[in-house]
């Protein structure tokens, strides 16, 4: 592809002919978001009733090996198109339940369980390939609505407030041999900056083995984001390490719930709601609670830094 040029096409094309996608993102131009407003970084919440698809979705193993898979050919609607990617190992859909203004899915081909550790430089190969996108991953317990179906997505930069504001918290001389602490921001992130692909997978599997396994998904509990700087020929991913699948408040009762699942684009400050409540109800503090609940606390970094 050239950039993501041959994306937004294929995006709007997809649109004039599927009512569901053409519904959802027209309703997404008036969804309501709000600025919540910390010392450091300004989050945002989005009120997106579209979105409890996701946000409710089960994933124990007995939901899953009941339904079929959503994101294999075979079950997709007939209206759903595709874009190959990769030498077509992955292909690129049109998210029909969009957080984004642009917003895709990236499947494997192969029914195959959702794992970063050997797809990782796939994922800096499809950044490199829709440069003017970025991507993110959610781990099987950290957002993945389809743990069972490896796959990634991909979005319009500028929208999501870690990535948008990366220069606030990117600083260069905080470096373990490549790999950076993002300074200010609510949770542990870490960031690489690599001038390959294979550099930044390198990079990425020395803070992936040092990272606690999860044993339930079979892989350190995160959310990535990734993107190429064509001007610098640079990779730069993000790497948000979890503690939790759900916060307490998911499941609690009457006025105490709040249901945010949080994903990739969650941790990374856009955090979404399916219900008009929740956006009412949520403040600066409430959302930075929970993305500190999920995620780790800044000062555990020394830790893992020093082990790097």
């Amino acid at each position: 592809m050239e950039g993501c040029r041959e994306a937004v096409d294929f995006f709007d094309r997809q649109l004039k002919s599927w009512p569901l996608a053409q519904q959802n993102v027209a309703a997404l131009r008036g969804v309501k978001v709000k600025v919540l407003e910390t010392e450091v970084v300004a989050l945002a919440v989005q009120f997106n009733p579209a979105r409890i698809v996701s946000t409710g979705a089960k994933i124990d193993k007995k939901t899953i090996a009941e339904r079929p898979c959503f994101l294999c050919s075979t079950n997709r609607p007939a209206v759903q198109e595709a874009l190959p990617l990769l030498d077509g190992r992955y292909e690129l859909l049109v998210n029909p339940f969009p957080i984004l203004p642009l917003h895709f899915t990236l499947p494997s081909m192969v029914h195959e369980p959702q794992r970063i550790r050997q797809t990782y430089i796939d994922m800096m190969h499809m950044a490199e390939q829709l440069t003017g996108l970025f991507l993110f991953y959610n781990g099987p317990r950290c957002g993945a609505s389809a743990p069972d179906h490896l796959h990634f997505q991909a979005g319009r930069r500028a929208v999501v407030p870690l990535e948008r504001d990366f220069n606030l918290f990117y600083r260069p001389q905080s470096t373990t041999d490549g790999i950076y602490v993002l300074s200010n921001y609510c949770v542990e992130a870490w960031c690489i900056v690599a001038g390959s692909a294979e550099e930044s997978e390198r990079l990425f599997l020395s803070l992936y083995d040092r990272l606690p396994m999860d044993v339930e998904s079979g892989e350190p509990m995160m959310n990535l984001l990734a993107w190429f700087e064509e001007a610098d020929k640079q990779w730069v991913s993000i790497v948000i390490p979890r503690t939790k699948h759900r916060p307490a408040c998911y499941t609690a009762d009457g006025d105490a719930q709040c249901l945010v699942s949080p994903g990739a684009l969650d941790m990374a400050g856009l955090i979404i709601t399916p219900r008009k409540e929740d956006y009412d109800r949520m403040t600066a503090d409430k959302a930075v609670g929970i993305l500190q609940e999920v995620g780790k606390a800044k000062s555990d970094k020394r830790k893992v830094k020093s082990e790097i």
